[in-house]
């Protein structure tokens, strides 16, 4: 599992999995998801986070949902916090739509920005 964020789209990580014998397959999650799993359980649909203690280690716990199928990971807690921290440092929180140019936005909502 490889987790990444492109300052340029700073809403979302996304993280691309490996499965064994299959191509790689990418999500795109909230930041903000994210990080309130850290704190509490969240998410609804098709994304689900929340942290817990598990085998005496805390541990973030990430489901995905798609077409009837789940599958739920668990990651270190501590890793993924250090990671999401270490996005703010490149766009902090509440600054991920500065500088986006709404004039353009609004002007061509169906083009790709």
């Amino acid at each position: 599992m490889e987790f990444r964020f492109d300052r340029d789209d700073p809403l979302v990580a996304s993280v691309t999995f490996q499965p064994e014998g299959g191509p790689p397959v990418t999500w795109w999650i909230g930041r903000d998801l994210l990080h309130d799993g850290l704190l509490a359980p969240t998410g609804i649909g098709d994304v689900r986070v929340w942290s817990t203690i598990s085998k005496d280690r805390p541990v973030l716990r990430l489901r995905l949902e798609r077409c009837g199928m789940r599958v739920l990971f668990e990651l270190d807690l501590h890793r993924v916090e250090d990671w999401l921290f270490e996005t703010y440092d490149l766009v902090p929180p509440g600054e991920e739509l500065t500088g986006l140019d709404w004039d353009e936005l609004v002007a061509n909502p169906l083009e790709d920005h």
